[in-house]
C-alpha cells in the first residue's frame, strides 16, 4: 500500500481548495484595502489643496482691502483665472475644466475654488499636486507586498494544518500496510500447500472444481499482494508472449466455463525481455479482469500482433466516467463484482516499469485493454 502516494494525492486536493479560498480572501481584502487607501489619499490631497486655495484667496483678499502685498507660496502650483477664463498669475501650464472642487486628471489632484472671486482681479483659483500618481504607485505596491506575504504565511499555516489533519490517515495507512504485509508473508506457507495438494486431486467432481477454483482465486490475489508489497526480485529473460498468454488462458478455465464465456484468441509470435513474473502478473490481471466484468455467455476476445495485446469484453452496466481511473489503486469499475481494486494497478506499475504504452477504450459496450510490447530506448526512458 502506497501511503505516500495517498497522503500526497490529499495533501494535494486539501491544499489545492485552500490555495483557492486564500487567494479569494486575500484579493477580496487587498483590492477593499487598496480602494480605502486611494479614498484616504484622495482626501488628504483634497485638504490640502483646499488650503492652499483658501490661502491664495485670503491673501488676495487682504491684498485688495487692506493693501498688502499679494503673495504665494513658492511650493504651490497653482493658476489664476479672471471672469472671461483668461490666465492672470500661475506657475505651470495645463488645459484644465473650470469648474469648482476636487478632481483628478493626468495623474495630479486639482482643486478649484472661487473664495477670491473679485478680488485683485481673480475669479477662479485652482492648484494642483502632481505627486497623486505616484503615491498611487507606492499604494499598489505596498498592497501587493502585503498580500504576497500574507499568502506565504497562509499557504505555509496551510501546509502545516495539512500535515497535522493527515498524521491520524497516515498512521492508520502505515499500521494497515503493516498488517497487509505481515499477512501476506504469513499466507504463504498455506497458499502454497493448498496449490501443490489441490494439483494432485485428480476427483472432476463439482466440489472438486470448486475448490479448485477459489484457491485459484486465493493464490491470484496473494501474487498480487505479495508484488504490491514485496516485488519481484527474479531476473530478466526472453519471454514468449503468446505462450505465456495461452498457458494463463488455461489457468482460468474453470471460471471461464462457470461463466460459460466464448474465448476468441489470435495470438502472433512476440518475445520480449522481462522479469517473467512481472509479465505473467501483467497478463494474468488483464485476463482476470475481462472474465470478471464480461456478461455470462458472452465473448472474450485476446489477440496478439505485432508485440500489441489485446483484449476485449462486453460490459454491463455504466462504465467509469473517466476510464483511465480504474488504473488507480483500489479503484473499481463496479462495486457489485468485488475484488480489492488492484488488479490493474499492476498492470500499470508493470507496463511503466518497462516504458510498454497501455491504453483502455469503450467503443460500443465493449471494453477493450491494449498493451504494446515495445521497450523504450533506455536514453528516453523516465519514471512517470
Amino acid at each position: 500500500m502506497n501511503s505516500s502516494f495517498l497522503e500526497k494525492r490529499a495533501l494535494r486536493r486539501f491544499l489545492l481548495v485552500y490555495f483557492a479560498a486564500t487567494i479569494l480572501t486575500i484579493a477580496s481584502f487587498t483590492l477593499l484595502l487598496y480602494k480605502m487607501e486611494i479614498q484616504k489619499l484622495q482626501e488628504h490631497l483634497a485638504a490640502k489643496l483646499h488650503t492652499q486655495a483658501t490661502t491664495i484667496a485670503f491673501r488676495a483678499i487682504d491684498a485688495q482691502m487692506l493693501g498688502k502685498p499679494f503673495f504665494i507660496d513658492a511650493k504651490t502650483q497653482y493658476l489664476l483665472f479672471d471672469p472671461q477664463g483668461r490666465i492672470v498669475r500661475s506657475n505651470f501650464t495645463a488645459k484644465i475644466p473650470l469648474r469648482e472642487g476636487f478632481f483628478i486628471q493626468n495623474g495630479c489632484a486639482y482643486y478649484a475654488s472661487k473664495a477670491a472671486r473679485g478680488h485683485m482681479g481673480i475669479d477662479t483659483i485652482i492648484v494642483r499636486d502632481c505627486s497623486y500618481a505616484e503615491q498611487k504607485r507606492q499604494i499598489l505596491y505596498k498592497n501587493i507586498l502585503i498580500a504576497f506575504v500574507s499568502f506565504v504565511l497562509l499557504l505555509g499555516v496551510g501546509w502545516y494544518l495539512g500535515r497535522l489533519f493527515l498524521e491520524p490517515m497516515k498512521r492508520g495507512i502505515e499500521e494497515l500496510d503493516r498488517f497487509i504485509k505481515d499477512s501476506t508473508h504469513e499466507l504463504n506457507t498455506p497458499v502454497t500447500a493448498m496449490m501443490l495438494a489441490l494439483s494432485k486431486i485428480k476427483d472432476s467432481s463439482c466440489y472438486a472444481r470448486i475448490a479448485k477454483m477459489s484457491a485459484l482465486r486465493i493464490s491470484k490475489i496473494y501474487e498480487d499482494l505479495t508484488y504490491l508489497n514485496f516485488g519481484s526480485e527474479e531476473a530478466t529473460q526472453k519471454i514468449d508472449v503468446a505462450q505465456t498468454i495461452e498457458e494463463l488462458v488455461e489457468l482460468f478455465a474453470l471460471a471461464i466455463e462457470q461463466k460459460e464465456l466464448n474465448i476468441e484468441k489470435a495470438l502472433a509470435s512476440c518475445t520480449i525481455e522481462a522479469n517473467p513474473k512481472e509479465i505473467e502478473l501483467l497478463i494474468k490481471n488483464l485476463i482476470d479482469n475481462a472474465i470478471k466484468y464480461a456478461p455470462p455467455r458472452s465473448t472474450v476476445t485476446i489477440t496478439l500482433q505485432d508485440c500489441a495485446l489485446q483484449i476485449s469484453n462486453r460490459i454491463e452496466g455504466k462504465a467509469p466516467k473517466n476510464l483511465h481511473t480504474i488504473f488507480e489503486r483500489y479503484k473499481r469499475a463496479d462495486s457489485s463484482t468485488g475484488g480489492f481494486g488492484i488488479g490493474l494497478s499492476i498492470v500499470k506499475s508493470v507496463c511503466e516499469k518497462y516504458g510498454f504504452h497501455y491504453d483502455v477504450q469503450l467503443i460500443d459496450g465493449s471494453i477493450t485493454f491494449r498493451i504494446a510490447f515495445i521497450l523504450k530506448p533506455k536514453a528516453h526512458t523516465h519514471k512517470q
